[in-house]
């Protein structure tokens, strides 16, 4: 019914999996030796969550034309490190009583938000369009089968000289932010969308999730509660 756009995590359609990038097995069990009392103190021992992604690719239900809410984002939007039932997004979307269309991709720049953007406001048509802007430094490049993600935590060998050119100019960080915020909100304009924007600032971290990185269960039940005071 919908159609289906080439992304970063293509590859994980139809599938569900217990670990995902940065929330690994190899990390977790490395942080049981070094970070042990950071997992306990975070209630992370022992605790055991799938990541389920539909057909399109997205941790969340299959798609349909019923009342929704959309998210736009990267690894904090799609909850990297915790249970879809604990994420800002799902708590937000089931206090709206609507279905949860969350397109957060971890590791994913504001080119992405932009695309995905584009390619499924139109056929998925939601209420609301909630934007957390991910970092202005992260940009992608799709090769034939394949999209890099780039930032100062993901290099590229052959790109390398490139990159640090292109992040050393705040610029071309500003812009490569700025134009696609204002590219989201054209398309929420055009289709009568409201659209509202958070950026790092406004998460605050409160604790941790599992892989110790990404902030945890407060932290996104806090946020919940900011952005449904916002819409």
């Amino acid at each position: 019914m919908f159609t289906k756009i080439f992304h970063q995590y293509s590859h994980r359609a139809n599938k569900t999996v217990y670990w995902l990038p940065a929330d690994t097995e190899d990390h977790y069990q490395k942080n049981l030796t070094s970070q042990y009392q950071l997992l306990l103190d975070n209630n992370w021992i022992d605790k055991q969550f799938t990541y389920h992604f539909n057909k399109h690719g997205f941790r969340c239900n299959e798609f349909t034309l019923d009342p929704s809410i959309m998210f736009l984002g990267c690894s904090h939007t799609c909850g990297i490190g915790l249970p879809i039932e604990q994420t800002w997004a799902y708590l937000v979307s089931k206090q709206l009583n609507l279905n949860m269309i969350n397109l957060g991709i971890g590791g994913s720049g504001p080119d992405t938000s932009f695309k995905l953007a584009n390619h499924y406001i139109n056929q998925l048509k939601p209420k609301t369009v909630v934007y957390l802007e991910p970092d202005n430094v992260r940009f992608s490049l799709a090769e034939r089968d394949n999209i890099m993600n780039f930032s100062p935590w993901a290099t590229h060998d052959k790109f390398h000289d490139f990159y640090n050119a292109w992040v050393s100019n705040e610029e071309n960080l500003s812009l490569n932010g700025v134009k696609h915020k204002l590219a989201i909100e054209a398309i929420c304009n055009r289709n009568e969308i409201k659209l509202i924007i958070f950026n790092d600032n406004h998460f605050s971290r409160l604790d941790l999730a599992r892989d110790l990185s990404h902030r945890g269960v407060k932290s996104n039940e806090k946020f919940s509660k900011l952005v449904l005071n916002a819409i």
